[in-house]
């Protein structure tokens, strides 16, 4: 009877559709690594600021094959239909830091390591800022490591060039898809200059040989 009664309200339950995408999010799994505000797991990126990081059309082009972009991603095919993708590519493009009620950062011991991280700075410089994620028409077509790019830097050179941003160096002819948003206007001052004080750190990281 209870088998019974639970097919009949799963059976019940409205399935999350296009028309819901914040909903649709949650059933298809994404949530389980990917966190939205305070919700998600932590084996994908932070989602919370992707719509300042990424284009809509770039979103989609993701959501429709992961594994062209990037082969060895852990993020499996969806098999997404077409409004299934296109709802989720706009939810996906509206975050801009709008779902934390309060950010995560605040009170860290470290803040700038938590920024590089949830504002998704790894997501494009992977951890540590070791780099390899694919930027088609990019120079080789990665993006570099950072350590001998921020040996380059003072810290006030650096924190310029985060808050107004960079195009990637491209191939000849080419056009990099992936470039580095301005954050000015998402990051306030203090939250700049504790990144900064985390990215310069790298350069010590990256200079240690490995045995």
């Amino acid at each position: 009877m209870r088998w019974g009664l639970a097919v009949f309200f799963l059976a019940a339950a409205p399935r999350a559709t296009a028309a819901d995408p914040a909903a649709l999010f949650d059933a298809r799994g994404c949530r389980s690594c990917h966190k939205v505000g305070a919700r998600g797991g932590n084996s994908g990126p932070d989602l919370t600021l992707v719509g300042h990081r990424r284009t809509a059309g770039w979103i989609e082009a993701w959501l429709a094959s992961p594994r062209a972009f990037k082969h060895d991603t852990r993020m499996p095919e969806q098999g997404l239909s077409a409004a299934d993708r296109a709802a989720l590519t706009g939810y996906l493009a509206a975050q801009r830091g709008q779902a934390w009620a309060r950010r995560p950062w605040e009170g860290a011991a470290n803040p700038g390591e938590m920024i590089y991280v949830r504002a998704g700075c790894a997501a494009c410089h992977g951890a540590a800022g070791a780099g390899g994620h694919p930027n088609p028409g990019g120079r080789g077509g990665l993006i570099p490591r950072l350590g001998p790019l921020l040996a380059t830097y003072r810290k006030d050179e650096l924190i310029s060039k985060l808050k107004r941003g960079a195009k990637a160096d491209a191939d000849p002819g080419r056009t990099a898809e992936v470039d580095m948003p301005a954050w000015s206007g998402i990051l306030g001052d203090a939250e700049l200059d504790a990144l900064a004080d985390y990215l310069l750190t790298l350069t010590e990281t990256d200079n240690k040989e490995d045995f």
